[in-house]
């Protein structure tokens, strides 16, 4: 039974206030008599305050032994775990509908048989105003000073038949709250608690006993004895007795789809950002070139990505807007998983750092040409999809900044590559040194490679050719042996080796003889002229 003893002592609340059981009758009577009744009153709790307080709390005997027949008595109700969606706010405890939540009662002889003394009312407690008070007359108690009958209980929130006990103050209760009606985003539920009629004639809930229905006392002078029936719920007088439920918080979409979107948000997030890397660091010329000297399977990828790349600010406009697109939607969805925007953040952050951009940029750097291939119709899919937005922004690039050509190299940097690559190429160097020599042919002069003239052989016109001079000639290995008289600077002749094949050495034949008969022209070219230019000079003869 829930009732009002004579003794409450001071219960420690949720947050270290402290909460006492104040007779909500009593109350209701202080309130109504005069000031000088009042003083009267408090004068004699004064009084009597101290050996109520001697007697419960030091008669420890006393208090074992009518511990059974002690009323339950309710002091208020706490969260007994706070969350998102259940915690205290300004006074009142806020739920959410379709959960289940434990709250801890306050009070005194908190017994297994209390769950069944709570429940909770939609309408809210009446209150008065002083104008509805009689007029030429005292004012009448106002009605909410005391005990009033609770309005129609509500089924919405269901108490669970169970409590656990922890000690005679305080037990664990839990409640099943239903949805909410269409349209309401919340709702207030106000606690009621019952209590038992007395018997006819006998005193209110300050008689004798300290409870209502105890025996032996009358009520407050003056007051009728409340029109109570069996088991009559009413409003607990007291704080923290209002509970709002407020709507549940609902997912974008079932937390299982959410999850599989999250996925495949995430594998999208780096199919984007490697392509990214992968497709727009292959250049058109460099794909002409893998489809013409590439290995079969190259060929074949190169074919498929090059119409594509061509194309090649349409495709990095529209790879950019669903990289942006898919990593915003997934952070909202983060979000709404998470319910707190910095999770969110740190999460959707974490998991498009490392799964969205660190390894697909590093396997597409690798190998962005076999992933560009056998994701071309992702791309293709998606370049149509963002058509709208991407196509109009590509053509004004193409605009801005002209066609893309790609990567052209001229000499100097295909001599570069030559060198740089020469490691991991199959290029002998002797190979090397051709493609080197035909590549500056337009760019060296005669002075860049001729011979010095005192490091040439050259061979004076006086010259007999005996045996030891013809010798001499073909120890040095030249074919063509110019002629001088005087100085090495003066060249008059030209020999050829091939004219000695008919001389007989020991005929000791002057070389002017020979020299005369053959007469070869002599070739002079001033020491800047181009290579490229002297060498149609020699196919010439």
């Amino acid at each position: 039974m829930i009732g009002w003893g004579t003794c409450e002592p001071e219960v420690k609340m949720a947050g270290g206030q402290a909460a006492a059981a104040l007779p909500t009758w009593k109350m209701a009577a202080r309130r109504s008599l005069s000031s000088r009744g009042r003083g009267v009153l408090q004068a004699a709790a004064g009084r009597l305050l101290p050996l109520l307080l001697l007697s419960c709390c030091c008669g420890a005997g006393g208090c074992a032994a009518a511990g059974e027949n002690e009323e339950t008595v309710i002091i208020g109700l706490r969260l007994e775990d706070t969350n998102d969606v259940s915690f205290m706010e300004g006074g009142a405890l806020r739920v959410s509908e379709r959960t289940r939540v434990k709250l801890r009662v306050y009070g005194q002889n908190i017994n297994n048989e209390t769950w069944s003394r709570i429940a909770f009312t939609e309408h809210e407690r009446r209150r008065h105003s002083p104008g509805e008070r009689g007029l030429g007359g005292p004012a009448p108690p106002e009605p909410d000073s005391g005990p009033q009958r609770c309005g129609i209980r509500t089924s919405d929130i269901i108490i669970l038949p169970h409590i656990i006990l922890n000690r005679r103050t305080s037990g664990i209760i839990e409640i099943e709250i239903k949805p909410l009606r269409k349209m309401e985003k919340s709702k207030s539920y106000y606690l009621c608690t019952s209590l038992s009629t007395p018997a006819l004639g006998a005193g209110g809930p300050g008689s004798a006993g300290g409870a209502v229905g105890g025996k032996g006392g009358s009520g407050v002078a003056g007051l009728p004895p409340p029109p109570w029936a069996e088991t009559t719920w009413i409003y607990h007088d007291g704080e923290d007795t209002k509970m709002i439920v407020g709507e549940e918080k609902k997912f974008l979409l079932p937390f299982w789809l959410q999850v599989i979107f999250i996925s495949l948000l995430l594998c999208l997030s780096g199919m984007f950002s490697g392509l990214n890397l992968g497709l727009m660091a292959l250049d058109p010329m460099e794909l002409r070139i893998v489809q013409n000297c590439g290995t079969e399977k190259e060929k074949n990828y190169a074919k498929r990505i090059e119409p594509v790349r061509r194309q090649g600010n349409y495709l990095l406009c529209s790879l950019l807007l669903g990289n942006v697109l898919v990593n915003t939607t997934l952070t909202i969805l983060l979000d709404d998983i998470a319910g707190s925007g910095l999770v969110a953040v740190v999460v959707s952050t974490i998991g498009i750092v490392i799964f969205g951009e660190i390894v697909p940029q590093a396997i597409c750097s690798r190998h962005g040409l076999a992933v560009g291939a056998n994701t071309i119709f992702l791309t293709k899919f998606f370049m149509m999809m963002t058509f709208p937005a991407s196509y109009p922004v590509s053509k004004l690039l193409d605009c801005v900044l002209g066609q893309e050509i790609g990567t052209v190299y001229n000499r100097e940097k295909l001599l570069e590559m030559l060198r740089v690559t020469d490691p991991y190429n199959d290029l002998v160097k002797e190979e090397l040194n051709i493609i080197q020599g035909a590549l500056e042919l337009r760019t060296k002069t005669v002075e860049d490679v001729m011979t010095p003239l005192r490091d040439c052989f050259m061979i004076t016109g006086e010259a007999i050719l005996d045996f030891n001079t013809m010798s001499e000639i073909m120890e040095s290995g030249y074919t063509r042996i110019p002629v001088f008289e005087g100085e090495r600077s003066n060249i008059v002749d030209l020999l050829f080796v091939k004219d000695l094949a008919f001389v007989d050495p020991d005929d000791c034949t002057p070389l002017k003889t020979i020299t005369k008969f053959y007469n070869h022209p002599l070739h002079f070219v001033f020491n800047d002229t181009k290579l490229d230019a002297m060498l149609e000079e020699f196919k010439k003869g």
